[in-house]
């Protein structure tokens, strides 16, 4: 399903267009994850989470070692093999990325009209998933019309609408509140009993506690606790439920809803497709591929048309 092997990273460093590159990210990641489990990716601020998450949903590639996807090496593989494997994968990001001007139904639906579904089908698809995460009243509002709480749920339907093999989330609760973050774990470990593999990237131990699965420590870029990260698929325990079939009932709290913490007065970021992603320099010696230098002004303005 997942597997890094001696995996490293590096970002440009130095500024855009000198062609050097920073330390690595990561270094010598290896682990492996078996199709359909549930594991935590834990570690400080800085210790190369997102990275390890950014090179599982293919929004980058490797410097060196050996990363594979659902079945894809992505260190070699042609642009043209990643998009049908980037459709294979639902992304949670931490600032939400919704579209602003587009309502909650609609932000759903991008998945599948970007995936050529027809109107008539993905119509009851969407209004089954906002129910799901219990938001089938406010499918007609604007993303700064909904509290923190609901913008993630949004977020969550959006990512896991087209039932993705893999679920990647980077801190989804950094934004909410106990209650909020409780109920958004138990729609992940949800979509897991349905089948799907789900890598939730955190560092609030008490969630943790709450919800105990399989677990991969960062720290410094290098992948801890190696013994506990080679044996992820065969944690003792650890057993994911059901098969993919029809959308469960939302999971219900036992305890009233609190506030959430997120100002719903502030935008979220635009969304960006992974597939507009550039991608990386395979090799730490080369400089970036995507770097632009600017226009000499000396040379007058661009050409028209």
């Amino acid at each position: 399903m997942v597997r890094f092997e001696a995996v490293g990273l590096r970002y440009p460093g130095g500024g855009p267009h000198t062609g050097s590159w920073g330390p690595e990210a990561l270094v010598d990641v290896t682990f492996a994850l078996p199709q359909g489990s549930f594991t935590w990716l834990l570690g400080p601020s800085g210790a190369g989470k997102s990275s390890v998450l950014r090179l599982m949903h293919l929004a980058l590639r490797p410097t060196r070692g050996e990363v594979e996807v659902l079945g894809l090496r992505t260190a070699n593989a042609r642009r043209a093999a990643l998009a049908p494997v980037r459709r294979r994968i639902g992304v949670v990001f931490q600032d939400f990325r919704l579209l602003p001007y587009l309502s909650a139904f609609d932000n759903v639906a991008l998945p599948l009209r970007l995936a050529g579904r027809p109107e008539a089908s993905l119509r009851a698809d969407v209004t089954e998933m906002l129910r799901w995460v219990g938001l089938a009243e406010r499918a007609e509002a604007l993303p700064p019309e909904l509290s923190g709480g609901e913008q993630q749920r949004i977020a969550i339907a959006r990512a896991v609408v087209h039932r993705p093999a893999l679920l990647v989330a980077d801190e989804p609760t950094g934004n909410l509140d106990n209650h909020q973050a409780r109920r958004l774990l138990a729609l992940l470990r949800e979509m897991n009993r349905l089948g799907t593999t789900v890598v939730v990237a955190t560092h609030d131990e008490d969630l943790v506690s709450r919800f105990p699965a399989p677990s991969l420590l960062l720290h410094d870029g290098r992948l801890h606790d190696v013994d506990s990260a080679r044996g992820v698929d065969s944690a003792a325990g650890y057993d994911p439920e059901g098969h993919p079939g029809a959308w469960p009932e939302a999971p219900q709290a036992d305890d009233p809803p609190a506030e959430d913490t997120y100002p719903a007065e502030t935008p979220p970021e635009p969304y960006s497709d992974p597939a507009e992603f550039p991608e990386p320099p395979r090799h730490a010696n080369r400089p970036p591929p995507y770097i632009v230098r600017p226009r000499d002004p000396r040379r007058g303005p661009p050409p028209h048309g």
